[in-house]
């Protein structure tokens, strides 16, 4: 079977001497290393996660704004065509009544030419109508 001798005992010390020696030396450090890279690779994932989230709300804040900012410049607008046209039917309005009043102005005055073209005509009808005749019939009537 097998034989315990001095051989078996010499490489389990240096077995165990070799194993000490590597994890003292390797194993250990390998490991805090390992266990750092991990522990910042970790701390890195969480900050970008927290970053995206940040980014998200900002982007919701900005949509959000955005969104306010273009309702409130459609009711602008709309308010500013309303007094657009306000205005326009007021210009209107008057530009319909200076007609108006212009038009009643023009047939008065026309009505008073023609009338006292009338009463002048009136007056001299009869020294016109001598006047035609006698070029008609070529002597005085």
């Amino acid at each position: 079977m097998l034989e315990l001798n001095y051989s078996l005992v010499l490489q389990i010390v240096l077995f165990v001497a070799l194993w000490a020696a590597l994890k003292r030396l390797w194993f250990d450090p390998a490991m805090r290393l390992l266990a750092e890279r991990q522990r910042r690779s970790e701390g890195e994932i969480e900050k970008a996660r927290a970053l995206a989230a940040e980014i998200e709300r900002l982007r919701h804040e900005h949509n959000t704004a955005l969104q306010h900012a273009k309702s409130e410049v459609q009711r602008e607008a709309a308010e500013m065509i309303r007094h657009a046209e306000a205005e326009q039917k007021q210009l209107i309005a008057h530009a319909s009544e200076d007609a108006q009043r212009t038009l009643v102005e023009v047939r008065a005055r026309v009505a008073e030419d023609v009338a006292a073209a009338r009463k002048s005509l009136s007056a001299d009808v009869g020294a016109i109508a001598r006047e035609v005749a006698r070029r008609v019939v070529g002597r005085a009537v």
